[in-house]
């Protein structure tokens, strides 16, 4: 059987999918890989980068719970509980504060 290098292997359809569907319609989203340690995000959208300030460079491989996007006001308790509901992959709805690069505050919702 032949070995399949660089970009004649296969592609991750439904993930290509999940982002074409979601650019077009002014989405902001993140990506993450469940099986990584961290539950690390492997994709962002240009919206998302734009909301928080950062370039996607500065977003990838960083933990989806998003502990860099925390400040003073963000409550540890809503990022624990964000943090199990990764963990023990349940549905979980939760109020987050976070905030942009330049410190300015962003509300948002998680799981």
């Amino acid at each position: 059987m032949p070995v399949r290098r660089g970009h004649v292997a296969p592609q991750n359809t439904y993930l290509d999918t999940i982002i074409r569907k979601f650019e077009g319609q002014s989405r902001k989203f993140l990506i993450a890989n469940a099986q990584m340690e961290n539950c690390a995000i492997i994709y962002c959208n240009d919206g998302f980068c734009e909301l928080f300030g950062y370039s996607r460079v500065e977003v990838m491989q960083r933990p989806c719970t998003c502990d860099f996007l925390t400040g003073p006001n963000t409550p540890s308790s809503a990022v624990s509980r964000l943090a199990q509901a990764l963990l023990g992959a349940e549905e979980c709805k939760v109020d987050i504060l976070y905030y942009r690069k330049d410190g300015e505050m962003q509300s948002g919702q998680g799981l």
